[in-house]
């Protein structure tokens, strides 16, 4: 079709004035996405109970690790006393497979502070850990008696992930103040921590998240009162809840935890941010366990490092 060469002229000048007229912003190439999508596959309270189900759960891990972008893999505490290595390897053996799934953190749990009866055994048996383990431990709540964190203990740390900063909390429980083990620390309350921890948080990060071995009933006040604070989950631990969908209170904030000791569970949930106003706001979420048994096939990496614990005590599994 031939248009009018006059017509023509005329669009083309009413397209450059309405082109002028749009910020230059909106055809600029975004430093970050629009949307950030997020993986968050989380575990807690193992306590040492049937080692092979580490091996499973790397199966899992490695699968979703090959689906999806970004993913982070985080742990809420009690790794190992009361199972039936407890005395024997003291954690060992599970923070020597976490290193080998290449877990982002953990949070200290109640029970990693009575491993052993003795307070000097028992700090050593918990500093063995922090040092073993490849990755940040975190604790804010609970400080050596001169007020300072743990040694080898992070408050918090940042991860960056496609240029956006994802802020992680870590709190454990009250529970440990009644330990004898536990007698040369100060343990504080895990709401009032946080609340003077997410400030300097949200500076130094676009997105803030919380690792709680607190228990439910204190993640449920952290959902009331921290409403509006910028933190957009927390991954619970201590009380051995099977939470298959993320639980709410009034504050709006998601809760999850994956059952725990011979509720084996692998928790993941999938989160959904959009920048609104330069702030990473959430807006939607997907969370689910897989459940841990036989019909999960071993990942041979991670079996290989339970194997050789085990050999140690009685044959490794066939």
């Amino acid at each position: 079709m031939n248009i009018p060469k006059k017509r023509f002229t005329f669009i083309t000048l009413i397209w450059l004035l309405v082109s002028m007229m749009i910020p230059v912003g909106v055809f600029a190439e975004q430093t970050q996405p629009q949307v950030f999508k997020l993986t968050v596959i989380h575990t807690n309270d193992f306590h040492d109970y049937e080692p092979y189900a580490l091996a499973r759960k790397a199966t899992i891990i490695k699968k979703i690790r090959a689906e999806v972008e970004n993913v982070l893999l985080v742990d809420a505490g009690d790794i190992y006393t009361r199972g039936p290595y407890h005395k024997i390897f003291y954690g060992e053996m599970e923070m020597a497979a976490y290193n080998g799934m290449n877990y982002d953190a953990w949070e200290l749990g109640n029970n990693e502070f009575k491993g052993h009866p003795d307070q000097i055994i028992s700090d050593q048996k918990l500093y063995n850990l922090i040092d073993q383990a490849n990755f940040p431990t975190l604790c804010s709540n609970i400080k050596t008696m001169n007020g300072e964190y743990l040694p080898g203990v992070k408050p918090y740390i940042i991860k960056s992930i496609q240029d956006v900063k994802v802020g992680i909390i870590g709190v454990s429980s009250t529970k440990v103040r009644g330990y004898s083990q536990a007698s040369n620390k100060i343990v504080e309350e895990p709401l009032t921590t946080v609340k003077e921890l997410i400030p300097q948080v949200r500076k130094e990060s676009d997105i803030q998240l919380l690792l709680s071995h607190a228990g439910l009933s204190v993640d449920v006040q952290m959902d009331m009162q921290l409403a509006g604070s910028g933190l957009s989950l927390i991954i619970g631990a201590d009380d051995h809840y099977v939470i298959q969908q993320p639980i709410y209170r009034t504050g709006g904030i998601p809760i999850v935890q994956a059952g725990g000791e011979n509720n084996i569970y692998l928790g993941r949930i999938d989160l959904t941010y959009e920048k609104r106003d330069g702030q990473w706001v959430l807006v939607s979420e997907h969370g689910m366990l897989y459940p841990i048994n036989d019909k999960v096939p071993m990942d041979l990496d991670i079996k290989k490092i339970i194997d050789g614990y085990l050999a140690k005590v009685q044959r490794p599994a066939a």
